[in-house]
């Protein structure tokens, strides 16, 4: 009996050091949460305003892709009307190239 009563007491005193420690951790989480929100807010407006930065560059860049783009376009018509047996010879012999190359690619 007395033995049974030490191992109630050990676990009455066990139960109690749980609780404790349990109040102890819920008590750090709340403060660890709180400096948590203050960095993750930190964290969030740098990236928000890194991605801002970032989209305004690629914008920027893609403006100017499109406009060379139309640019080499105009350009590439331009000189394929004012030299049209040139642009067929390399038309012809950019199609031999490819027609060479899976020729020996089909031969591996």
């Amino acid at each position: 009996m007395a033995n049974t009563s030490l191992r109630k007491a050990s676990l009455q005193s066990m139960e109690a050091e749980i609780e404790s420690l349990l109040k102890s951790l819920e008590s750090l989480k709340d403060d660890a949460s709180d400096e948590s929100r203050r960095t993750l807010k930190t964290l969030k407006a740098n990236a928000e305003s890194a991605l801002k930065h970032s989209r305004h560059l690629l914008s920027d860049a893609y403006e100017d892709v499109k406009v060379k783009t139309r640019e080499t376009g105009i350009a590439t018509r331009d000189y394929a009307q004012e030299h049209p047996w040139t642009t067929a010879g390399v038309a012809v012999g950019a199609l031999g190239l490819l027609a060479a190359y899976l020729l020996c690619k089909r031969g591996d």
